[in-house]
């Protein structure tokens, strides 16, 4: 009988175990065009906003509009709605780890940080400002780092520039130009992101499991 409990409880520990992964993310921005080109002289992201959840909920879609959250964290950076959303969601169960980490003053550099998925909330969105601009923003969106083979050691992502629908301003430093109704969050074709193939990323994306 001894045996079995013991036995009993290891498997309950490597369940548990199985059930819950950690990952180093690393974001790297490479917003680095010229002012020739188009783009401000004091390029910068605000804070960047991440967190784990599961497959229910949603950062962005393209072609769906945006939360009020996602909205003013793309207008200027405010992240205090977005997190009253995910404490929503968080309650919901849909909602877990969450990490808030401090704006980078350049247009190039990286965020870094860890956090914890679990089985349930195996997906991570993040999302900061490309600043100035009107509501210009780089993330991703339910990125999924467990699979039919259990959780994956390492995923990448291009990052592209999004547009959240919620201000017209034609350039970087324009006028506030409020947009309504709200129109859906879509990837940004301003000329200054446009080369001669298309669209161009502004950075990765790394998520490398943790022992």
């Amino acid at each position: 009988m001894l045996r079995c409990l013991v036995a009993l409880c290891l498997a309950a520990t490597t369940a548990t175990a199985q059930d819950v992964a950690r990952y180093q993310v690393e974001v790297a921005l490479h917003w680095d065009g010229a002012e020739a080109d188009g783009h401000p002289e004091d390029k910068h992201w605000s804070r960047l906003i991440a967190f784990a959840h599961a497959s229910r909920f949603a950062l962005f879609n393209d072609g769906d509009t945006a939360s009020s959250g996602l909205a003013l964290v793309a207008t200027n950076g405010r992240v205090t709605v977005l997190e009253a959303e995910l404490a929503e969601g968080r309650r919901r169960d849909r909602v877990g780890a969450q990490v808030l980490l401090p704006g980078i003053d350049a247009g190039v550099g990286r965020f870094l940080f860890e956090i914890e998925v679990t089985e349930k909330q195996r997906f991570v969105s993040f999302a900061t400002m490309l600043a100035p601009s009107p509501d210009w923003f780089t993330g991703v969106s339910g990125v999924a780092l467990q699979d039919e083979a259990g959780w994956r050691d390492a995923v990448s992502r291009p990052l592209w520039v999004w547009d959240a629908g919620a201000d017209s301003g034609p350039d970087f430093e324009g006028p506030n130009i409020d947009t309504q109704p709200r129109q859906s969050v879509r990837l940004l074709t301003h000329p200054a992101f446009l080369t001669g193939t298309g669209l161009a990323p502004i950075g990765t994306v790394t998520f490398t499991r943790l022992p």
